[in-house]
């Protein structure tokens, strides 16, 4: 997951928890603030008329049954109960119509004032004793807040509407942000993008000028930059030096290989093959031939490997080429057999072109097919080209020793060699050389080989674009 969708899913998370927080927060207490003034207005009405019952005469007069219906009749399913209680006595005489049980007017007897709600329904009960009579006196209003419960429906929606709106800005503000503060990473990537070998004195910069950097402390990012800076230029050093190095030695080499090449060569001329040094002679320029390969691969490898681009491109047939490169293996080496099956290439010739370096590239498939006559058991090594989609695909087939399981991982690895090849002659640089050289053109390299049956190379190469 990158940062930027964890950066906004966490920072939706941490507002769509405290938004909620608070929505439920406001809600549970506007609740309880409309419960509470209802019951208070309850308690009112049941004030009132428990006054008016002990002002008036009769328990039940006609300015009861007025006082009653207008203060009751304000509220829905509203209705009051007078409920008389024995003195010294905390429950009633008979059993009022009403769903609770004694312990709502012990409650109210003790403390003067019950409050209960059960299901939508309000009830409040207040306690009067009456000393001009032999019973006291407990009042009961009881009534539906419908209005409250409609007022905590409308902010309930309008906190529910602003969760999702709010969520929703949210989510835009952390996108804003997420991609403000990674930019500079982007931008560093995207720079990091473009070095290479060839181009390591690039270097990253910052936005801020000179003044802000020398009175300003660096943040995080200039920090990363400022390390990534300083290793590029260790690595620039590093690879100059090789590069150097490399250069030298191979040119340095050259001159002493050359003269003992050829003074062994004059002497080989002049003495008699009978002679006991002839064979040592013989073994020295072979050998000497041999260095001149590897110091040659070993100077065309580095070059391939730090350049980093290839000059010199132009458009090359592909079938034309692998010709080039039979008449070439042929001519070094008359026992090698190489069949190059054309059936499956297009009519139109423009899908065999590439856009390559033809000395570069001829080594490249030079050296994947000079492998497999090496190592394919003096049989037929099979080449063969089709075009997929956009892509030419080149395999070379051999019925060779094939590659064990246990060296598959190093083959790319300089030097390396593996395990069954007993003494056919190789330095272990030709495979690697090939695959820097495909991948300097975009062109892919693959191996699939089982020991004793043979290996097929692979190579996937973009068709030229005109």
């Amino acid at each position: 997951m990158k940062i930027k969708t964890k950066i906004i899913l966490l920072s939706s998370a941490i507002g769509t928890l405290i938004l909620l927080s608070f929505a439920v927060y406001v809600s549970y207490f506007t609740a309880k603030t409309l419960e509470s003034k209802f019951y208070i207005r309850l308690e009112e009405n049941a004030r009132m008329l428990g006054t008016h019952v002990f002002n008036s005469k009769s328990y039940k007069d006609k300015g009861y049954y007025e006082l009653s219906n207008q203060f009751i009749n304000q509220f829905s399913f509203g209705r009051n109960y007078l409920v008389r209680v024995e003195k010294n006595k905390k429950q009633p005489l008979y059993e009022p119509l009403l769903p609770m049980g004694n312990f709502f007017f012990e409650e109210a007897i003790e403390n003067g004032k019950a409050e209960l709600m059960i299901n939508d329904t309000a009830y409040v009960a207040l306690f009067f004793e009456d000393k001009d009579h032999d019973k006291n006196l407990v009042v009961v209003s009881a009534a539906v807040d419908e209005f409250g419960e409609a007022e905590h429906a409308d902010l309930n929606r309008a906190l529910i509407s602003g969760v999702v709106i709010f969520l929703f800005l949210i989510v835009l503000i952390s996108f804003y942000f997420a991609k403000k503060l990674l930019n500079p990473i982007a931008s560093i990537n995207k720079r990091i993008g473009q070095i290479n070998i060839s181009n390591l004195n690039m270097r990253l910069s910052t936005k801020k000028s000179k003044h802000q950097k020398q009175t300003e402390e660096k943040d995080e990012i200039e920090v990363l930059i400022s390390n990534i800076n300083d290793m590029l230029s260790r690595l620039e050093i590093a690879v100059k030096s090789q590069r150097s190095f490399i250069s030298n030695a191979s040119h340095s080499l050259r001159t002493p290989m050359t003269i003992i090449s050829g003074e062994s060569e004059l002497a080989l001329n002049s003495l008699d093959p009978k002679h006991p040094a002839h064979y040592s002679l013989e073994m020295v320029s072979r050998e000497v031939d041999r260095m001149n390969l590897i110091v040659s691969n070993l100077l065309l490898l580095s070059r391939t490997g730090y350049d980093g681009k290839v000059q010199n491109m132009s458009h090359v047939r592909i079938d034309e080429l692998l010709y080039k490169v039979k008449e070439s293996e042929g001519y070094l080496n008359d026992n090698h057999r190489i069949f190059l099956d054309f059936s499956n290439i297009p009519e139109d010739s423009n899908l065999l072109s590439v856009y390559v370096n033809e000395d570069l590239f001829f080594i490249g498939l030079s050296n994947i097919i000079s492998n497999a006559c090496k190592y394919g058991n003096d049989k037929e090594v099979k080449v063969s080209i089709e075009v997929d989609h956009s892509k030419i695909v080149i395999r070379v087939m051999d019925q060779g020793i094939g590659i064990p399981d246990r060296d598959k991982p190093h083959i790319f690895e300089s030097f390396f060699r593996a395990s069954n090849v007993g003494s056919i002659y190789g330095n272990g640089l030709g495979l690697v050389l090939a695959k820097n050289i495909f991948e300097l053109h975009d062109a892919t390299l693959t191996i699939d080989s089982t020991e004793g049956k043979g290996t097929i190379v692979t190579i996937t190469c973009p068709i030229a674009d005109f």
